[in-house]
């Protein structure tokens, strides 16, 4: 394949990893105008939890799927199927024909994110610009996140909400057209002749028990524990079901690998407060500070210029260093940003948050690229696509899961506290800036030392994740580079 053709296919993936970062901030930024329009704020939290809950639950199965018909048609399936949902999500004149297409949206975006990962490991066989590339993803995930919100706001002021969900359209299709006339998949051996069902839906079955397990944590503490024995049962059964097939989903070798599945295990965690940080800074500097919703939306810049230089800094550090030694380094970034939002007290100033926001960004653009294209380079060639995809689900998982874990510990805080004439809606005004205004003022100290103190227990528990990230990072061993 000539470099015009790698560097035309490698755009066009690109522009389907901006689709999807816009996506993600984008649709937040319509949720009041869809709420108005659709009178659906008793069912407004599902928009986001079910694109999260179909990109979780299939992104390995997209792998699988890749092997038994190609990696290029099955990316080309999982955008088709991304754009038609968006067009019905546009389309939609109520609440359950929008979270039925956010479903579908979602379960294509779970192939959208994790098949071109696979297609770098064809297109890039040398790690330092595989490495590289891997840096223009976060370079375009990072410039999507920064304009998605001044793009949904412009399209909801000038044209309507359904726009955020039309523009995706266009975006799609020109991937689509880039890709096809590009790039030509690598013949290989066939790896997978036959699709592992049982497999896949017990996988399904268990990530979506344990999903509704983290949940439920906020409302009923003896259907957590029933449903997290419900989901760990069923994770033994997949584990025996995977024993024994032939074809399996997850091939158990690759699940007894630590040297492979310690490095998912980080990402999971490390992945768990980065969500924190990037749901709950703007929430503090909205409600404890009192800024703008515009400067709370900006704690995460300087995060997202960091983690930019952090990926592109990783391609040169990776033919000096080893990436065990470069993941330390990020995990201790982050660590310092962990530390620095559980230091903060009630009061610490605006630029305390930025502060935190650069380690953070910076540690995860410094960990993500190392252990990627490890996960890669550590397996044999037939399984490298099972284990980039199964890489990418623990870093969904870990935003998923503590995104629920974190919601429900903020609930929980917040109902132990209120009483008198605090009530709960109160904290929930407190959070936005807008309505924080109709607030009594001499409640507002009260108020913001009991939002205060569940976010510091969010942040508390995000310190811990990271620690236990690096402690594992320093205990194990490097994956073995395999030969191709």
């Amino acid at each position: 394949m000539t470099k015009r053709r790698m560097a035309i296919a490698t755009i066009a993936l690109l522009i389907a990893n901006f689709m999807g970062g816009l996506d993600a901030t984008i649709v937040n930024t319509a949720l009041p105008a869809i709420t108005s329009d659709l009178n659906g704020i008793r069912l407004i939290g599902w928009i986001s939890s079910i694109f999260l809950l179909g990109t979780a639950v299939t992104t390995v199965l997209w792998g699988r799927v890749g092997e038994v018909i190609g990696n290029k048609i099955t990316f080309q399936i999982s955008v088709i199927l991304f754009i038609a949902s968006s067009l019905v999500g546009g389309l939609s004149t109520n609440m359950v024909m929008l979270i039925v297409a956010r479903a579908l949206m979602g379960i294509g975006a779970g192939g959208m994110i994790s098949i071109p990962f696979i297609i770098y490991a064809d297109l890039y066989a040398n790690p330092a610009e595989r490495a590289r590339a891997l840096g223009w993803v976060t370079a375009f995930y990072t410039l999507s996140t920064v304009v998605g919100p001044l793009i949904g706001g412009w399209l909801v002021d000038t044209l309507s909400w359904h726009w955020v969900f039309f523009i995706n359209l266009p975006i799609g299709l020109i991937s689509l057209f880039l890709l096809q006339f590009s790039y030509h998949e690598s013949k290989r051996e066939e790896t997978q002749t036959h699709f592992d069902y049982w497999g896949s839906g017990l996988l399904i079955s268990t990530l979506i028990i344990l999903l509704f397990a983290s949940d439920a944590i906020a409302s009923s503490l003896v259907r957590t524990f029933g449903l997290l024995v419900m989901g760990l049962v069923l994770m033994v059964i997949f584990y025996q079901v995977e024993k024994r097939q032939k074809s399996a989903l997850i091939p158990v070798e690759l699940l007894k690998n630590w040297r492979i599945q310690s490095q998912n295990v980080i990402m999971f965690l490390i992945n768990g407060f980065f969500i924190g940080y990037s749901v709950y800074a703007p929430m503090w500097s909205q409600g404890l500070l009192g800024t703008s919703a515009t400067l709370g939306g900006l704690t995460q810049i300087a995060g997202s210029i960091l983690l930019l230089i952090g990926t592109r800094y990783t391609a040169h550090l990776m033919s000096k260093l080893s990436y065990k030694k470069i993941v330390m380094f990020g995990s201790f970034s982050v660590l310092l940003s962990a530390l620095a939002m559980v230091m903060a007290t009630q009061f610490a100033p605006y630029w305390w948050l930025l502060i935190s926001g650069g380690f953070n960004g910076l540690g995860m653009g410094l960990s993500f690229t190392p252990m990627q294209v490890s996960l890669q380079d550590g397996v044999r060639r037939d399984l490298i696509s099972v284990s980039t995809t199964f890489g990418l689900l623990f870093r969904t998982l870990g935003q998923t899961f503590m995104s629920a874990i974190f919601g429900a510990i903020l609930s929980l805080s917040t109902a132990r506290q209120v009483g008198g004439r605090i009530t709960t809606r109160m904290i929930n005004k407190l959070t936005d800036a807008d309505t924080a205004r109709s607030l009594p003022q001499d409640l507002l100290p009260q108020l913001r030392t009991i939002l205060y103190n569940g976010m510091h227990l969010i942040m508390l528990i995000g310190f811990i994740l990271v620690v236990i990230a690096i402690v594992i990072n320093l205990t194990r061993k490097e994956p073995v580079k395999q030969p191709r």
